[in-house]
């Protein structure tokens, strides 16, 4: 009787595939104790799933959100290690909302090359991703987006028509992240159409905060 031995066998031209987003949390400080990996959104982390006291951020950039359905504090990670509460605090967004209960109970990674919308301030609530002009979008209530990659210009009509107050004109904004009630007379807005547009400013390295 032959018995057939599998073999393994490693092919140095073929690499492993690192997800495109990838987020770790410990349950102790030093990236020690029990891991959990995510490479994708989650409204409610699993009990057991989110006591965090440090993370690394292997790829991509997420935001990690202190309750459920991405409410709370906002804390948003690069690529990096943050090896204890006091580094994961000082990621926080707002600084009117530092308050962080060594929990993640919602995360989510940040779309880059794209526009992000969110209908609550400082990256919370649902989100809409546009990769590309959108004459007819229909968010009514804009209150944060992060922009990675390209310019865009946002009217508040369809077909990327009408203007925002104080100048009746569209609103032309770069990479970075944007909380709009500090840009718009303290109002949220709505988004009728969105389209990419060259930097009003010529060519230059941005590099968003």
């Amino acid at each position: 009787m032959i018995t057939q031995r599998m073999s393994h066998r490693v092919y140095p031209s073929r690499k492993r595939k690192m997800a495109a987003y990838s987020i770790s949390i410990y349950d102790e400080e030093g990236l020690r104790g029990t891991k959990h990996t995510f490479t994708d959104i989650v409204e409610d982390v699993p009990a057991g799933q989110n006591s965090c006291y440090s993370i690394k951020v292997d790829s991509g950039e997420w935001l990690v959100y202190s309750h459920n359905d991405f409410e709370g504090t906002t804390i948003r990670l690069p690529p990096g290690i943050y090896p204890d509460p006091g580094h994961i605090r000082s990621s926080h967004v707002n600084p009117n909302n530092t308050a962080w209960n060594d929990m993640v109970r919602s995360l989510r990674p940040v779309r880059q090359d794209a526009v992000t919308l969110y209908d609550k301030d400082d990256f919370r609530g649902a989100e809409q991703v546009v990769t590309c002009d959108d004459p007819d979008i229909e968010m009514d209530n804009c209150c944060s987006l992060i922009i990675r990659g390209e310019w865009w210009s946002l009217y508040p009509y369809g077909s990327y028509n009408g203007g925002y107050p104080p100048r009746n004109a569209e609103m032309t904004l770069g990479p970075g992240n944007h909380r709009l009630p500090l840009m718009a007379c303290g109002e949220n807005i709505t988004i009728g159409s969105i389209k990419k547009v060259a930097c009003p400013y010529g060519p230059f390295p941005f590099i968003f905060p």
